[in-house]
This record gives C-alpha cells, sequence and structure tokens, in this order.
C-alpha cells in the first residue's frame, strides 16, 4: 500500500512538472509556461529605477524602466533601449521612411584582396524623426557599420562606413535592414 501511494505522488509531481500555468485560462497553449487569459487586464511589468538595479540579468528579462519611462529588454547580452518609446500617436506612424537603395552610392570601389576603407550612402525618403539602433553588415570580408542616430523629418541620408579586405571584385551584396526598412545594395 505504502508504495502505491508513493508511486501515485511521484507521478502526479512528474505530471504538474511538466504542465502549463494559465491565469484565467483553462487550457494555455502547449508551447507556452504561463498564458495570461483575461480580456480586460494586463501584465504588469517590474519597475526599477533603472537597468542598473537588476543584478546579473540574463538574455529574455523584461523591465518598465523607471528613470527612462519605458520597457527594455535584455538581449545579446545588454539592455535594449526603450522599446516604442515615442512612437505612440506622433506623424511617424502615418510616414514611414523608405530606403532608396537602388540610389546608394559607395566610395571609393573595394577592389578583391587588398585593405578598403570606404563609405556606403543609402538615401532615404519619409523621415519621421524616429531612432535607429546601430547595424554592422558582414559579407565577403567586409564590415559595414551605420552608428545608431535618428532619421531626419522628410528626406535623408545613412552613411555606413565599411572596412575589411574584399574577397572579391563585383556582385558583393549588402542587405540593409534599418529600423524595419531592407533592401540590398551592390558594391560596385
Amino acid at each position: 500500500m505504502k508504495k502505491s501511494v508513493l508511486l501515485l505522488i511521484t507521478f502526479s509531481f512528474s505530471v504538474l512538472s511538466f504542465a502549463q500555468v494559465g491565469i484565467k485560462q483553462e487550457n494555455p497553449n502547449l508551447s507556452s509556461d504561463l498564458e495570461l487569459g483575461s480580456n480586460n487586464k494586463t501584465l504588469l511589468l517590474n519597475r526599477v529605477p533603472n537597468t542598473a538595479a537588476v543584478a546579473n540579468p540574463v538574455n529574455g528579462m523584461m523591465i518598465y524602466d523607471i528613470s527612462e519611462e519605458c520597457v527594455k529588454a535584455f538581449q545579446a547580452d545588454k539592455w535594449s533601449k526603450c522599446l516604442g518609446k515615442g512612437l505612440i500617436g506622433k506623424k511617424a506612424l502615418m510616414n514611414p521612411v523608405s530606403l532608396s537603395c537602388t540610389s546608394a552610392t559607395v566610395s571609393p570601389s573595394p577592389i578583391a584582396g587588398q585593405a578598403y576603407k570606404g563609405v556606403l550612402t543609402v538615401p532615404y525618403t519619409g523621415g519621421n524623426g524616429g531612432v535607429y539602433d546601430a547595424v554592422s553588415i558582414q559579407t565577403n570580408g567586409l564590415t559595414a557599420a551605420l552608428p545608431a542616430g535618428q532619421f531626419a523629418i522628410g528626406n535623408g541620408r545613412l552613411q555606413y562606413s565599411i572596412t575589411g579586405t574584399p574577397d572579391r571584385t563585383g556582385n558583393i551584396t549588402l542587405n540593409v535592414n534599418v529600423a524595419g526598412n531592407t533592401c540590398s545594395v551592390a558594391l560596385k
């Protein structure tokens, strides 16, 4: 009898350890650990004075940073900038930025096997004053780096600093992705 009760308790704990948790959700999604099911309540993140207040952050953490009044995520071993701050209610959402990759220029032209230092300029239209993160693109022995910045209102240009030793001349394509805008630029 004791063995049967012990076996039943052990089995119950093992089943519970693989279960999903639902709050106001009877059948949580099998791919989630936790699913919230309220239709009139929200998730409230931990409110911390700033990112420095979090000891030993781990990739995947999210907080509300009181000092910057925004949500941040810890990803790639660093805290993100504010997520979505300054976009709500702004004209920026109605006037998206459009990259003009067909008008992009590179100066000077890279030569295969030779150390290279140049600039890639990508024009854009519809600048909305929004910010963009730093970007680094690596391809064919070259690295193109765009520092973090802010779009001008209206038309403007993004300038990438390119360095490295290209492994070939011609047919080098950079896949540019800035603030959700994507296009390909051929380095000639």
